[in-house]
């Protein structure tokens, strides 16, 4: 059942081609409640207990990294009965998805999918200061800016890759559609460096909570899908 909607979500041509980018750990027989976070911990674990819910939905798996993290998060969810369902790549890429969701909930009225990569671009409805956008984020986010690049200009198209957005290429390729700004979840010296270069504002927020908009609308439609209550969100940290 739950890999039929799946494949309805995101096609099942795509997810079979790209299997290590999705997943479903099923442990709950008879579900009735969903909760979301964008990363699946021990902590998450634990507050889904506490709170009744039988389905976690995530961005991000327990990453093969996480070493003996993962092993403590996959022995919790078998322990403690409990169905994981997690989208990366496919969440990332969905009309529904991370970034388009996230330039849809500060007022962007159309949102464009250039032909490749994981970039969204959103024209907001008039110019506005890039102070303005950035405090529509923060009331959004519920978080401060990690780092910014105020390049004295007015924001209309928005650039913007959720989560690990770090890349120069990724600026590169958004500023052929004339941005104004671009926002995402990771930075370092050259992503800085290289806005400060062109004149483009940046806006960097925290990993988790830039893809967390994403998160909650695909939890959202798998409740409407499988009949489940949602019991809002487990927790993230800020990175």
């Amino acid at each position: 059942m739950i890999r039929a909607v799946l494949d309805d979500f995101f096609s099942k041509k795509f997810l079979d081609d790209h299997p290590d980018e999705w997943g479903i750990v099923e442990h709950c027989a008879h579900p009735t409640s969903l909760g979301y976070a964008t990363t699946i911990t021990p902590k998450t674990i634990y507050e889904a207990v506490d709170r009744s819910v039988d389905v976690i939905v995530t961005h991000h798996d327990a990453w093969k990294f996480m070493f003996e993290q993962r092993d403590e998060v996959c022995g919790l969810l078998q322990d403690k009965g409990l169905t994981h369902i997690w989208a990366h790549l496919p969440l990332d890429l969905a009309d529904f998805g991370t970034s388009s969701t996230l330039l849809t909930k500060i007022g962007c009225h159309h949102v464009y999918k250039p032909s490749k990569g994981e970039a969204r671009i959103g024209k907001l409805p008039t110019p506005t200061s890039f102070q303005s956008v950035c405090s529509a984020l923060n009331s959004l986010l519920q978080e401060q800016p990690r780092s910014i690049y105020d390049a004295n200009r007015t924001v209309q198209r928005i650039g913007c890759v959720t989560g690990a957005g770090i890349y120069t290429s990724y600026i590169r390729d958004a500023m052929s559609h004339n941005i104004d700004m671009y926002l995402t979840g990771e930075t370092n010296v050259y992503l800085l460096e290289y806005a400060r270069h062109h004149q483009l504002n940046v806006a960097v927020y925290s990993h988790n909570y830039t893809e967390l908009p994403g998160v909650e609308m695909f939890a959202h439609r798998l409740c409407r899908a499988l009949k489940l209550s949602l019991k809002g969100h487990l927790g993230d940290a800020h990175f």
